[in-house]
């Protein structure tokens, strides 16, 4: 089993995401900051939270609570969402050299408040972006 941490960054009512390309079709979304787990690397998924908002988003953030946990079967993965604020820092896109490290594809970040973000069409975001709560 995966274990997959995403991270919902909240300022002044606004949502926090990142566009990012998804390896299956090619095309550009609308997501939450996520990563893996990785017990080497992070003592417990509020680490993983922070190491990924940094990695992401250049950002040092505050982990507020846990917002929802998701089985997606398909991918046989478990995966926690933290709602968290900005303690640091301003978020701005990974430089490529990093970016190609971690196999990602970051071409934006912005926020939106909430209610443009339930206006937007649902295509332009990951199904499973954790967002659609919000």
């Amino acid at each position: 089993m995966i274990i997959k941490i995403g991270v919902l960054v909240e300022n002044k009512n606004k949502l926090l995401l990142i566009k990012e390309l998804n390896d299956h079709n090619g095309k550009y979304y609308w997501n939450i900051i996520k990563g893996t787990f990785e017990p080497e690397k992070d003592r417990d998924f509020s680490e993983t939270a922070k190491r990924e908002s940094k990695e992401e988003a250049g950002i040092l953030i505050k982990v507020d609570y846990l917002q929802s946990i998701m089985y997606l079967r398909r991918k046989n993965t478990l995966q926690f969402n933290f709602k968290a604020s900005i303690k640091k820092g301003t978020p701005k896109i990974p430089r490529n050299i990093a970016q190609k490290k971690r196999g990602e594809n970051i071409v934006e970040i912005k926020f939106f408040d909430r209610k443009g973000l339930k206006k937007n069409e649902r295509k332009r975001f990951y199904e499973r972006a954790g967002i659609r709560s919000y």
